[in-house]
C-alpha cells in the first residue's frame, strides 16, 4: 500500500518500518510521502493506540538520500529552503504515543523522526547523529526544539556543533534513548510496552500527549521563519561548503570548509 514503508497492525499497536534496507532506509521521495500519509492514517484509526517506529534492519534510517532517482534536484531544493513543510516532520503530528525502536543507524532526517518519537528505545547496535554540520548544513526541521528538551542546552549544542555520532550507551547515559537492549531482544522490549500503554486509558492517554507536546509543537511552528531563513541563507552565502561537505561524506574523508566568502553576500545575523 505504501511505497518504501510498511505497515502493519497487531492489536491496538501499529507498527511502521522503512523499508529500503539496502540504502540503509534512506529517505526517498516515496518514503517522505508514505510517511505523511500512514501517520494521517494513525490519527484517524480509532483502533490503533500506540504506534512503533522502526526500520528494516540493519538500520533506523540513514537520512535523506540523495542519490533517489525520485528525489528531484527541484524537491531538494524545497526541503532546503522551507524544512517546516518536509514530511519528515509528520511523526510529530502523531496524537497517538510513538515509541520509536532504534534498531541501527539514525542519522540526519533519520535523527529527526528518532528525536520526534515520544519514547526512544535503541538496540545496542545503534548510532545516531544530527549530522548537519559535517555536510555544511544548519539546524533543520524539529531538532532545535526537540534536542535541547531531550539532552540539555549544552550538550545539544556541543552535539550540534560537532555532528559526532554517537554510540547507543553514550545516547542512553546523555538521556536521549530511555534504555539500551541487545538488538535481538528489541523488538520484544519495544512491544512489551507499547502493550502495557494499550491498557491505559486510550483518551487520557492521547489527551496527555497533547498537552505535553503543545509547547514543542507550537515553538517549532514560532521558529519556522527562523528555520527557513537559515537553510535559505546558507544556500545562498555558503553553497560552496554544502557541496564540500556532501563530496568528503560520500568519499569518506574529512570536510575542508571555507565559510563565507569574501564579497560573497552580507554579513550574517
Amino acid at each position: 500500500m505504501y511505497k518504501d514503508l510498511l505497515y502493519e497492525k497487531d492489536g491496538h499497536v501499529a507498527t511502521v518500518t522503512f523499508d529500503r534496507p539496502e540504502r540503509l532506509n534512506a529517505l526517498s521521495g516515496d518514503m517522505l510521502e508514505s510517511i505523511a500519509a500512514v501517520c494521517k492514517e494513525i490519527n484517524e484509526d480509532d483502533g490503533v493506540r500506540v504506534a512503533v517506529i522502526t526500520g528494516a534492519d540493519p538500520a533506523f534510517c540513514a537520512g535523506l538520500d540523495l542519490k533517489a532517482n525520485s528525489l528531484t534536484s527541484r524537491e531538494m531544493r524545497w526541503l532546503e529552503v522551507k524544512p517546516a513543510y518536509s514530511n519528515v516532520n509528520k511523526i510529530l503530528d502523531c496524537d497517538k504515543p510513538t515509541i520509536g525502536a532504534i534498531n541501527g543507524v539514525a542519522l540526519g532526517g533519520g535523527f529527526v523522526m528518532a528525536l520526534q518519537c515520544d519514547i526512544r528505545i535503541a538496540s545496542d547496535r545503534a548510532r545516531m547523529s544530527p549530522i548537519n554540520a559535517k555536510v555544511g548544513m544548519p539546524v533543520v526541521d524539529t531538532v532545535g526544539e526537540l534536542l535541547p528538551r531531550a539532552v540539555g542546552l549544552s550538550k545539544a549544542l556541543e552535539w550540534l556543533y560537532t555532528a559526532d555520532i554517537l554510540d547507543a550507551e553514550e545516547c542512553e547515559r546523555i538521556g536521549l534513548v530511555s534504555r539500551v537492549v541487545p538488538h535481538d531482544r528489541l523488538m520484544d522490549d519495544v512491544y512489551a510496552l507499547a502493550n502495557k500503554i494499550t491498557m491505559r486509558p486510550p483518551v487520557a492517554v492521547r489527551l496527555t500527549k497533547n498537552v505535553v507536546m503543545a509547547q514543542v509543537r507550537q515553538s517549532y511552528a514560532d521558529s519556522m521563519p527562523l528555520h527557513a531563513f537559515a537553510a535559505a541563507m546558507n544556500h545562498k552565502v555558503a553553497k560552496h561548503d554544502i557541496e564540500e561537505g556532501m563530496r568528503a561524506f560520500h568519499e569518506k574523508r574529512a570536510p575542508v570548509f571555507k565559510g563565507l566568502l569574501k564579497g560573497e553576500g552580507p554579513p550574517l545575523p
